[in-house]
């Protein structure tokens, strides 16, 4: 007999009979330490700009299940993923709690979620869920259709509730098959980037300037190969040179756009100071796509708490300039200055510059470098430093902070200057601190300046 006011056209539900599958029992969670969830997605949420058109890109992809947690952003240049392990298995009820749940995905807003964790307690456990996804043995972790996406986020008394977006629309990363890949200590390819990316262009009407040029390279037939990295704006540049790496002699030159170098600065950083203090620095691997060859190119390395991150970057559609002509190779007048002294002068004589010109008069002679700014509305500085200069003297003017920055790029405790006349481009190369001798592996070159 049929239940007073029961509906006889609605299909019968549950217990495994009827028109669709039970429900799942277990529920879509997953526990994690507020700080080393934090510390995952200050990795990920760097390329998020907030604000969007395209709403799903101020989300960061959520995926949990089997004891990992794994998060992916992107604006569509870039897509960085962070793995890491939760603690769904710690405690005394970790067996109980692991079998209570199920894998499942979520996209989040990245910044609204960082602020949230970042607010809890570094050493607080953290609970994620998502009690309102429509769960069956067969749905996948996103779920059927229909549910209830937000997600649920405690820690001790602090409950809080996220919207969530579909996860299926979230944009992948087209696949990447590989042609050419090599490896470096993050420690190498860190202070590679830092030695000339001061000097990558923020103009973006010669976008192909935007990033850091990275190529193999051979002087001439029979001469050894060499892994290079340059960066300019046009008045200043900065060129650093590698020992070739396995591999990278087949690489295709790329230009890694200014935010692709940012966001690896910060992930190797990472990296290094969470790997034990007597072991090897850990390393990056880096490959290029094979269609369009160098069109793409994926990052891989370690992250500090254990986990792994991997970058997948467009590089810059552009043919980055013939760099080494700007390079001055046998300049016939110079001077060796002590880097440090240089520094503190350049400072202080740049006190007195006026707001829209940073110019510095410097004028070598023998055994002596003259730093002079001049102003109408301030005055006049004027500082002299030894300077060990060969050839005639010369006044040339250059801008205070290219020059402080090209300084700082360099290593060692004394800079050569080089010249080739008065309006030419200054080279500047350190000096070993055993031999005395200049190196050539780093280069910085700053344009002239009218005084």
């Amino acid at each position: 007999m049929m239940a007073r006011g029961a509906n006889r056209d609605e299909p019968e539900t549950g217990g495994g009979t009827g028109g669709g599958p039970p429900p799942d029992p277990r529920k879509a969670a997953v526990r994690v330490q507020a700080g080393v969830l934090h510390a995952a997605l200050k990795d990920v949420t760097g390329v998020v700009a907030g604000r969007n058109t395209v709403p799903i890109l101020d989300h960061v992809l959520f995926a949990a299940g089997d004891g990992r947690i794994t998060l992916t952003a992107t604006d569509l240049d870039i897509w960085v993923t962070r793995d890491l392990a939760s603690n769904d298995r710690d405690g005394p009820d970790g067996a109980e709690w692991v079998k209570s749940i199920r894998p499942f995905v979520l996209t989040l807003p990245a910044k609204a979620l960082l602020a949230v964790i970042g607010e809890l307690d570094s050493e607080a456990m953290v609970t994620i869920a998502a009690p309102g996804l429509r769960l069956s043995p067969g749905s996948g972790p996103q779920g059927e259709p229909g549910g209830d996406n937000r997600a649920a986020i405690s820690a001790g008394r602090a409950r809080f509730r996220l919207h969530s977006l579909a996860p299926d629309d979230f944009p992948q990363p087209p696949p990447m098959a590989v042609a050419a890949g090599f490896e470096l200590p993050c420690t190498v390819l860190g202070d590679a980037f830092a030695a000339v990316e001061h000097a990558i262009s923020t103009e973006e009407t010669r976008y192909y300037l935007n990033g850091i040029y990275l190529h193999p390279f051979q002087a001439g037939e029979g001469a050894p190969m060499d892994l290079r990295m340059a960066a300019t704006d046009g008045a200043r540049l900065g060129r650093v040179l590698l020992d070739l790496p396995d591999g990278a002699a087949s690489f295709p030159a790329v230009i890694l756009a200014r935010l692709t170098v940012a966001v690896l600065d910060k992930l190797m950083l990472a990296a290094i100071k969470g790997a034990p203090e007597d072991a090897e620095p850990p390393r990056i691997l880096i490959e290029a796509a094979s269609e369009a060859p160098g069109a793409r190119v994926r990052f891989a390395l370690p992250a500090g708490d254990g986990g792994t991150v991997e970058v997948i970057a467009k590089t810059i559609d552009g043919s980055f300039p013939d760099y080494a002509r700007v390079i001055p190779a046998d300049p016939p007048r110079r001077g060796g200055v002590d880097r440090a002294a240089l520094l503190a002068a350049l400072r202080r004589v740049a006190v007195l510059g006026a707001a829209k010109s940073r110019v510095v008069r410097a004028k070598f002679a023998a055994e002596q470098l003259t730093l002079t700014v001049s102003t109408l509305e301030l005055g006049e500085a004027c500082e002299e430093l030894p300077c060990a200069w060969a050839g005639e003297p010369l006044t040339v003017g250059l801008d205070s902070k290219y020059w402080r920055e090209a300084l700082l790029a360099l290593d060692g405790d004394e800079v050569a200057l080089g010249l080739t006349y008065a309006g030419a481009p200054v080279r500047m190369r350190g000096v070993g601190r055993d031999d005395g001798s200049e190196s050539d592996r780093l280069v910085q070159v700053v344009m002239p300046a009218r005084v």
